[in-house]
């Protein structure tokens, strides 16, 4: 199993404005709003309320993809691919959300690595 990373550590990374993590308010066939764990960054309460809820909405979108994917031909392994993160791109700030439920609002003016950060992302313990 791969070494955790702590939440609080995305805020040291050179192009996070700031990060959110969140969790499901429950476990069931029907969806309901995510309940916002914790924030930081220059991030304010609403802002990543909004973050997250975005990023949830998303990332549901996502793994239903993932899963029509897999429901279409599970044995067939080249269209089941494991679905980790996803990125939503904008003119100035861009979000990387895992579907472990973590956000990253990133400056687009910084180079950021991407897959390097899906990897820290995934192994907060949410």
């Amino acid at each position: 199993m791969a070494e955790k990373f702590q939440f609080s550590d995305l805020f040291v990374i050179s192009g996070v404005i700031g990060a959110a993590r969140w969790k499901p308010t429950h476990l069931g066939p029907t969806v309901a709003p995510p309940q916002l764990v914790e924030f930081g960054g220059d991030l304010t309460r609403d802002r990543a309320e909004r973050m997250m809820a975005h990023a949830e909405a998303g990332g549901l979108a996502i793994y239903g993809i993932g899963q029509l994917s897999y429901h279409r031909a599970p044995v067939d392994k080249t269209v089941v691919y494991p679905i980790d993160a996803f990125y939503a791109h904008g003119q100035y700030t861009s979000v990387i959300a895992t579907l472990n439920r973590v956000a990253v609002l990133l400056d687009n003016t910084q180079k950021v690595d991407i897959q390097e950060m899906v990897g820290k992302m995934i192994r907060v313990d949410n």
